[in-house]
């Protein structure tokens, strides 16, 4: 869906397919639609894809990277998942297999034994153990994003070799216009944009019909807080913490 058939679906949905005569205009249902997709793009995770960049390390040996530490990424990008260096494989106890890690070691080490009260103590000390050796084996990088310049600032030390950089982007417009919550979300901004331009005077249209802006007012906002509910809903984290 292009931005013209959005702004006609809005203006569709508030004049009753032209049935009533007043309806926000288009510039201002365009300027509510550019404003309203910003947040919708930061808040709304269906509007987001992963998307991989690999930066060359030959780039830490440019002035501007020496100048800066920061590295320019395109406009679509909202947020970075992980910034790794990039390894030919993991070495562990001097064995060179990529399929063998303390990731993977200590993840399997917790199904091997059972957790009796000695084993407890025994455990806490080998995980203390895996969590020290696993930085002799450091690929994670110690980075900074900021979402409005769009840069990914290293803070870290300089990695030696290329990194891999797990970015979160932007779905084309296009396809973004075209999910439902977008659509709803555009119609409830509009109704409300409409009941201020409507409250600022007082008038009567032809046949001495009253405007209840008050009424757009209303359901334009009932709608918009239903939408903000359902999209913090769906946005739920992956992780917990517990503390006693």
């Amino acid at each position: 869906m292009t931005k013209a058939e959005l702004v006609n679906e809005v203006q569709s949905e508030i004049t009753a397919s032209c049935a009533l005569p007043y309806s926000p205009p288009d510039k201002e249902i365009k300027r509510i639609i550019d404003l309203e997709m910003r947040w919708l793009y930061r808040e709304y995770r269906e509007l987001i894809q992963d998307k991989i960049y690999i930066l060359n390390k030959s780039y830490y040996l440019t002035p501007a990277f020496k100048g800066t530490r920061t590295f320019q990424l395109p406009d679509c990008v909202q947020g970075l998942k992980s910034v790794h260096e990039m390894s030919n494989g993991s070495r562990v106890f001097g064995i060179n297999d990529p399929d063998l890690n303390f990731d993977r070691m200590m993840s399997s080490d917790l199904y091997l034994t059972p957790l009796s009260s000695d084993q407890i103590t025994y455990r806490t000390i080998q995980w203390s153990f895996w969590d020290l050796a696993r930085s002799f084996n450091l690929v994670e990088i110690n980075h900074d994003f900021n979402p409005n310049t769009h840069r990914l600032i290293i803070t870290g030390r300089t990695p030696d070799e290329s990194l891999f950089i797990l970015a979160m982007e932007q779905i084309p417009l296009e396809n973004a216009y075209d999910d439902p919550v977008v659509i709803k979300w555009m119609i409830a901004r509009s109704k409300m944009s409409l009941a201020r331009i409507m409250g600022a005077f007082n008038y009567q249209l032809a046949g001495n019909v009253t405007i209840n802006y008050d009424q757009w007012r209303t359901e334009g906002k009932e709608e918009w807080d239903e939408l903000k509910e359902k999209i913090k809903g769906d946005d739920v984290p992956d992780w917990f913490i517990m503390i006693h």
